[in-house]
């Protein structure tokens, strides 16, 4: 993390060519990334149960994708303060792509071992939109952030409603096309991003980064009480969140006899 006063300064360089280029990008990255996780997790338990699992294997499934994600995310966000935001977002979308490939040849050999390694590639390299949200804070300012920010939500969004839109689509077509479709779009939004994307953390910035001790932007981040709170929330939100994706496709394929199609139309209508 930087100080105030260089991001600022950053802020006020960028100029509104590259403004509107880095949040179209941002815009694209994070749509593309939400559509390919909202095409294969809703989707998840069946998946799972193809080859043999369980409820309780689809919960540590899902748990080793959060467990890396967790482990690997701040060393991302450090790395992206020292080197620069293009290089994790374009790390991540290329792994993504990797895993869903991966993913893609577990459901069509059904080999369980296999679909762990493409969750634990994909939490290991899900930096993307942590480092997009701190592309646009490097480039707006605080009169503009909150606006540019909620495109970004929008993206979320549109990437949630239009993802397990397709995976319910394209589930009847071999439980491995909807994954291959995940990567492919995944492999688009590197492009875009490899031929799009602009460095927006300057080099003093990163300089300063490189300064400083490993826990010392969190120790002097101010309204620490406020920030707690925030993390309190978002940890409360993706608690429920998980346990849907987990229990809501086995449950109802138990009391309802729905399918993939079914499920992926109504995380469709919850996105």
């Amino acid at each position: 993390m930087v100080t105030e006063s260089v991001s600022v300064s950053a802020a006020q360089a960028a100029t509104p060519g590259m403004l509107r280029r880095v949040e179209a990008v941002v815009f694209l990255t994070v749509f593309l990334d939400l559509v390919g996780f909202g095409i294969v997790i809703p989707m998840m338990p069946f998946y799972v149960q193809s080859m043999g699992g369980s409820a309780r294997t689809v919960g540590i499934l899902l748990g080793c994708f959060s467990f890396t994600q967790l482990l690997a995310t701040p060393l991302l966000g450090r790395y992206s303060d020292r080197h620069g935001r293009r290089a994790v977002i374009l790390l991540s979308l290329l792994a993504n792509a990797v895993a869903m490939v991966l993913f893609a040849l577990a459901s069509y050999e059904k080999m369980l071992p296999l679909l762990f390694a493409s969750r634990i590639l994909a939490g290991a390299t899900s930096g993307n939109i942590a480092a997009c949200q701190a592309a646009i804070a490097d480039v707006t300012t605080k009169q503009t952030r909150a606006k540019a920010m909620g495109r970004i939500g929008a993206g979320i969004g549109l990437g949630m409603v239009l993802g397990p839109t397709l995976g319910g689509v394209f589930s009847g077509l071999g439980p491995w096309v909807p994954p291959l479709l995940a990567g492919g779009l995944a492999l688009v939004g590197f492009v875009g991003a490899l031929v799009a994307m602009p460095e927006t953390h300057p080099p003093e910035a990163r300089a300063q980064a490189k300064s400083q001790a490993r826990w010392s932007a969190l120790q002097d981040t101010p309204r620490r009480k406020a920030l707690g709170m925030v993390l309190g929330l978002f940890f409360a939100v993706f608690l429920s969140m998980t346990t849907l994706q987990v229990a809501f496709a086995l449950v109802v394929q138990s009391r309802l006899g729905w399918g993939s199609k079914e499920v992926g139309y109504t995380f469709a209508v919850v996105g």
